[in-house]
């Protein structure tokens, strides 16, 4: 995860939008594995992995994100990802409503999010908050 979250367009893509550091990296790590509330999967084609997907709490909240690893964009993984990704936690009766903040530039991920019928519930000056009830 380390090379996707410091790859180019992911890091323009980011609402953070800064290089890591592997030590950084690997702390952030460790501490994501052990936090109750979060939920990380692998995306894989063909048994390699090619991404990933977060399901994020905070401050009460669940936050989506997602990154593609840039050889396999463009193609529809991540919309078939997350869709699948959105249905098995519809199974999960904590989570209730999830939420997306997309930068206002990173069109790929807006179309995605509209076409999964996240609605726009907030503009921003850089990005857009999106929800979706479970």
């Amino acid at each position: 995860t380390y090379q996707w979250a410091n790859e180019k367009i992911t890091l323009k893509n980011s609402i953070i939008g800064k290089k890591i550091s592997l030590k950084e990296h690997t702390i952030w790590f460790r501490k994501y594995l052990k936090a109750k509330n979060n939920i990380m999967k692998i995306i894989y084609l063909n048994k390699n992995p090619i991404g990933l997907i977060r399901l994020d709490k905070n401050y009460g909240s669940f936050y989506i994100s997602y990154l593609i690893d840039k050889n396999f964009r463009g193609k529809g993984r991540a919309y078939n990802a997350l869709y699948k990704f959105i249905k098995k936690i519809q199974n999960m009766k904590k989570i209730k409503k999830i939420f997306a903040l997309v930068k206002k530039n990173n069109i790929p991920s807006i179309k995605i999010f509209n076409k999964l019928n996240f609605i726009l519930i907030a503009k921003k000056k850089s990005f857009f908050k999106y929800s979706y009830k479970v």
